[in-house]
């Protein structure tokens, strides 16, 4: 804390004036420590935010990625059964089908 004295209390007014300097710099000091303390607060909560948001974001890209894959089977089990259906040869239907149950398990 920084005072300016310039010259050395000599009446009761001097000691006033020094103490009424002396308590707004405490009050201006108190004033930073609380907006400090008040930024970190914030800081501390948008970090938290983040990190929160984050883990949503990677549980998404992974429910993503399985329902790509489940979609991905079903193509397969869709395909296998057009060509049972359009095929006229009975091992060839046989053997899709077993393809597709195999896909289903």
């Amino acid at each position: 804390m920084k005072l300016r004295i310039d010259k050395i209390p000599k009446t009761d007014e001097d000691l006033e004036e020094i103490q009424r300097e002396v308590e707004s710099e405490h009050h201006h000091h108190h004033e930073h420590e609380d907006e400090s303390n008040k930024l970190e607060e914030a800081l501390g909560e948008l970090y938290s935010s983040i990190q929160s948001l984050q883990s949503k974001i990677d549980k998404m890209e992974t429910d993503t990625n399985e329902c790509k894959k489940e979609i991905s089977r079903i193509y397969k089990i869709i395909s296998k059964l057009l060509i049972t259906l359009t095929t006229n040869d009975d091992n060839e239907k046989l053997k899709n089908l077993k393809e597709v149950l195999n896909l289903l398990e």
